[in-house]
């Protein structure tokens, strides 16, 4: 019985059967501390939006330009910190961007506002870049406007019309033409073949009358 009860345990080693262990498993884990309570939710920073300058006029000093703007209107307030972001100076530009903190889409309703814009050197005769927008000049009559790529040396210029005066061929006549400001740029609306206003006033009424009174000969 003992030499075939050998042989019998002797055949369950070789067939390597797994057997129950009565003794418990070690382990040397501690054990886990409870789970801590989940934190609040991060709030992410508020997006901006920019806004676009509608006007500019010059402020008390030489350093500082006053920037007429329109911002969301409603209750609760639809726009917060209106303010200058991204100024630099440089190669005689200055370049910024006028933003608000994000608006909630239902604030359609728009009220005039006036931002400053202050530099670190004198203004001067410096082109104002705000954003991708049109650059901003002063005027021959120290207001500010839209000259875009036709640039502010011309005959003529204010914030809403610009005259350059076209000289052609001999074989054709100068021609002196009026453009006028919109949001796409200046566009020209007509030409003239003579000075002072009688015939810009006759193809434009609403062309400002003082800005043609100082035009000499087309030249």
């Amino acid at each position: 019985m003992l030499a075939g009860g050998g042989v019998l345990f002797a055949a369950v080693l070789a067939a390597d059967i797994p057997y129950a262990d009565t003794e418990p498993p070690t382990t040397s884990q501690a054990p886990k501390s409870p789970a801590p309570p989940p934190s609040a939710e991060a709030v992410p920073p508020e997006a901006t939006s920019t806004v676009t300058t509608t006007g500019i006029r010059t402020g008390p000093d030489d350093r500082t330009l006053l920037l007429q703007v329109r911002i969301p209107a409603g209750s609760p307030p639809c726009a917060r910190e209106p303010r200058i972001e991204g100024l630099t100076e440089e190669n005689g530009i200055i370049h910024a961007n006028v933003v608000i903190d994000a608006v909630d889409a239902d604030c359609r309703e728009t009220v005039p506002s006036e931002i400053k814009l202050t530099t670190a050197s004198p203004i001067a005769n410096r082109t104002l870049m705000l954003g991708s927008g049109a650059p901003w000049n002063k005027l021959p009559d120290g207001t500010w406007g839209h000259c875009g790529r036709l640039g502010c040396d011309t005959r003529a210029c204010d914030q809403g019309w610009l005259v350059v005066d076209r000289l052609n061929f001999p074989q054709s006549p100068s021609l002196r033409v009026l453009y006028r400001w919109t949001p796409e740029g200046w566009l020209g609306v007509t030409g003239v073949k003579s000075e002072g206003c009688e015939e810009i006033l006759a193809k434009e009424p609403q062309f400002t009358r003082a800005l043609c009174e100082k035009l000499g000969p087309i030249s």
